[in-house]
C-alpha cells in the first residue's frame, strides 16, 4: 500500500500540508510543537469521518478545537488521499463559524467526490458510502469485473486503522474494537491475551521478546474465573518469580504494546506510532526500527513513525525520513530521497540541518 498523494487544509497547523509518495514505510522528524501528532491526529480524524461521519468532530470536542486559526473564515476543512490505485479519499467539512460565545456552531455538511471514475455518472461510490458494507462490496466487484488494481486500500485505511501512544490517557477517544489495541495501549493483556492464543504467533512474539528485552525469558496469560479478564506476567532468566504489569519498567511495557500493535491482526494495517523510543535503551531503539520494518515489509503494513530520537533517525535511510518544520505557525514538510544522503550519519547530519529541515 502506498499513497501518492496527501493534501490536507485547515486542519490545526496543517493549513496546507502536502505530501507525496509516502512510504509504507516512514517518520516524520522534527521538534516539539512543529506539527507532527496534528499529522498523525489528522488521519486519525479522516478514519473517525469514515466511521461516524456526523459525529467525529464531537470526539475532538468540536469543530473549534481542530479548525485552524489561521483558516480564512468559511473555508472547509479539506482532506485529500491518493492511493496507488488512483482510488481518492476526497471529503471536505463545510462549515461557517457562528458569531457565538465559542465562535463556532458544531454544524456541517460533507462535500464528497466518487472514490474511483468508473466511467459511469449515476450512483458513483461516494465518500460515505464506504460504511455501507453493500455498497462496498458492490464497488469492489465493479472493481474487479473492469480488471482495475486494487490491493484492498479501503480496508487498509478505514477498518484497519490505528493510532498508538503509549500512556496518553486522553487520546482514547471512542470504544475500540475488543479485538484492537486501545490508543494509549490500556488493554494490552487482553490484546496479549489473544495473539498468545496462537502457538506459532507466541513462538515468534517470544523470539523478539528475547532480542528486545534483556533478561526475558517467557510470558504467561491468566484469566481471571469470575470476569474472563486477563492479565500477563513476565518471567526473566534468573528467576522463577513473574514480574505482573506494576512491577515492570516504562520500556517494557512500550516494547509489548508496539509489538501487540503489529501482531493483533495477520491483515495489513495503518499504524501511526508516536515517540515509540520512549523509555528504551538506544540498542533496543535500533532493533526496534528493523523490527518495524521487517513487519512493514513482510506484513504489508503502512507504517509511520514521529521521533525527536536521534538514536532511531540514526537507523534511518534518507528516504525514510519526512523532517518536519513549523513556519509562520504552518507546518509544512520536507521528504528526503536517497540523492540526499550525504558523506556522515543520518543523524548527525538531521542534528547539524545538512538536510535542510527538521531541526529547531
Amino acid at each position: 500500500m502506498k499513497i501518492k498523494q496527501l493534501y490536507i487544509q485547515n486542519y490545526k497547523s496543517l493549513v496546507d500540508f502536502k505530501l507525496e509518495n509516502l512510504p509504507a514505510f516512514a517518520v516524520f522528524v522534527g521538534p516539539n510543537a512543529s506539527g507532527k501528532s496534528n499529522i498523525f491526529e489528522a488521519l486519525e480524524f479522516t478514519n473517525y469521518v469514515c466511521r461516524f461521519p456526523f459525529e467525529a468532530t464531537s470526539f475532538w470536542g468540536g469543530i473549534k478545537n481542530i479548525y485552524s486559526y489561521q483558516a480564512p473564515p468559511g473555508r472547509s476543512l479539506s482532506f485529500y488521499y491518493k492511493f496507488d490505485n488512483d482510488i481518492n479519499l476526497n471529503f471536505r467539512l463545510e462549515t461557517t463559524p457562528q458569531m457565538k460565545l465559542d465562535g463556532f456552531e458544531d454544524v456541517y455538511s460533507i462535500s464528497q467526490d466518487p472514490l474511483l471514475d468508473l466511467g459511469k455518472e449515476e450512483n458513483p461510490f461516494l465518500f460515505l458510502d464506504i460504511r455501507d458494507k453493500i455498497k462496498r462490496d458492490n464497488f469492489l466487484e465493479e472493481v474487479r469485473q473492469k480488471h482495475l488494481p486494487y490491493n484492498n486500500e479501503l480496508e487498509i485505511f478505514i477498518d484497519n486503522f490505528s493510532r498508538i501512544f503509549v500512556g496518553k490517557n486522553f487520546l482514547n477517544r471512542s470504544f475500540q474494537l475488543q479485538s484492537r489495541l486501545d490508543t494509549n495501549a490500556s488493554n494490552l493483556s487482553q490484546i496479549l491475551a489473544q495473539i498468545l492464543e496462537d502457538s506459532e504467533k507466541k513462538k515468534e512474539f517470544v523470539e523478539w521478546l528475547r532480542i528486545l528485552i534483556p533478561d526475558f525469558r517467557d510470558i504467561e496469560i491468566r484469566k481471571s474465573n469470575i470476569d474472563g479478564s486477563s492479565e500477563f506476567f513476565l518471567y526473566e532468566k534468573t528467576s522463577n518469580r513473574p514480574f505482573p504489569r506494576h512491577l515492570i519498567s516504562n520500556g517494557t511495557f512500550n516494547i509489548l504494546a508496539l509489538m501487540a500493535a503489529i501482531y493483533q491482526t495477520d491483515n495489513p494495517q495503518f499504524l501511526c506510532i508516536e515517540e515509540p523510543e520512549n523509555g528504551l535503551h538506544p540498542q533496543a531503539i535500533e532493533l526496534l526500527v528493523d523490527f518495524l520494518r521487517e513487519k512493514s515489509e513482510e506484513k504489508g503494513h503502512h507504517i509511520l513513525l514521529n521521533t525527536h530520537s536521534q538514536t532511531l533517525v540514526r537507523c534511518l535511510e534518507p528516504s525514510e525520513i519526512i523532517l518536519v518544520n513549523k513556519v509562520n505557525g504552518a507546518t509544512i514538510a520536507k521528504q528526503l530521497t536517497e540523492e540526499d544522503a550525504v558523506n556522515i550519519k543520518t543523524d548527525e547530519a538531521w542534528l547539524s540541518n545538512a538536510f535542510g529541515g527538521g531541526v529547531l
